[in-house]
């Protein structure tokens, strides 16, 4: 019967409902990051697209991320910035709907960083054969199947999730319909539900990571065996950029999902972490990418240029 009535029913999302005086403020200052969250992630797309030169498989899985970043912070912060107006309510499906494409669109960020991981590694490791083992076909079937993965990824979890009976709270302390806020305000055993979380981490992000992990380790050694001071700076910045985003995106999921509750117990602390996943990364991607690497930047001057003299 609780489940019938919380299916009626929905949620409650608080957001940050615990500052009252500045939900004007914090709804103006989300409102500015998501937008340029777009129209930066959108300016990259853009930007490959039009120069021949960035038509390469890392700029192919670079836009694939682009588009990403654009479903995930679309996903969640339209329905976030409507807390701030006091629209809080969400209805069961579309709480679980939002949850199941959440968990797809994380595990395609996963999976497309760990292809990228592999790009680097075939581009520094083995460069005479890079671009007949990262082919157009090759580029378009991995990108296809991390596409694929993900969207069967969250099915195994969604499908306890949606019989759990929600009767402790119709109230979501968290900025969008998570699984751990959710598992909280079960009050049926959710032991099933976390032996499939534990297993699915098992299978699709530990190896994820370790591929990542041992792409850089490799990548690393032949740097640092390049003589040059100069060959081993210009080795090293084509793979920076997205280094530090594997290093950001495997840290806050670390913070938010495996970090032990006594070390976690404010949920404003998960709040804000869960603000670096869902807004700041999506943010920082297209500037990393672009600060950091010189063919971006070619190719910004080029359109300038390009612009210039079309206009006159």
């Amino acid at each position: 019967m609780m489940y019938e009535n919380t299916t009626l029913k929905g949620f409650i999302l608080l957001g940050f409902s615990e500052y009252p005086d500045f939900q004007v403020l914090l709804f103006f200052s989300f409102l500015i990051a998501y937008s340029l969250c777009i129209l930066e992630n959108i300016f990259l797309m853009v930007l490959v697209c039009l120069n021949s030169q960035l038509h390469t498989p890392m700029y192919f899985f670079l836009c694939n991320l682009s588009f990403l970043d654009i479903c995930l912070t679309t996903l969640i912060q339209p329905k976030f910035l409507l807390t701030f107006l006091n629209m809080r309510s969400i209805s069961f499906h579309e709480c679980m709907g939002q949850l199941y494409l959440y968990i797809a669109l994380q595990s395609l960020e996963y999976l497309l960083l760990t292809v990228m991981s592999y790009d680097r590694y075939v581009s520094i490791c083995n460069p005479l054969h890079y671009n007949l083992i990262l082919n157009n076909k090759v580029c378009v079937i991995l990108s296809a199947v991390t596409w694929l993965i993900s969207l069967i990824d969250p099915a195994p979890i969604m499908r306890l999730l949606t019989k759990l009976p929600f009767c402790k709270s119709h109230e979501i302390d968290h900025l969008f319909c998570d699984s751990v806020p959710l598992l909280n305000l079960s009050c049926g055993s959710i032991t099933t539900v976390g032996i499939t979380i534990l297993i699915e981490v098992l299978v699709l992000p530990v190896p994820a990571f370790s591929f990542t992990l041992y792409s850089y380790t490799s990548i690393i050694s032949v740097i640092l065996k390049i003589q040059s001071a100069k060959g081993r700076l210009k080795a090293f910045s084509t793979c920076s950029s997205h280094l530090t985003v594997v290093s950001m995106l495997y840290l806050t999921l670390t913070c938010i999902y495996f970090v032990p509750p006594s070390s976690n117990s404010s949920s404003n602390n998960s709040k804000t972490v869960s603000l670096l996943n869902i807004i700041l990364i999506p943010i920082l991607n297209p500037v990393l990418y672009s600060l950091r690497n010189k063919e971006v930047k070619n190719a910004f001057i080029k359109l300038k240029k390009h612009k210039r003299i079309s206009t006159n």
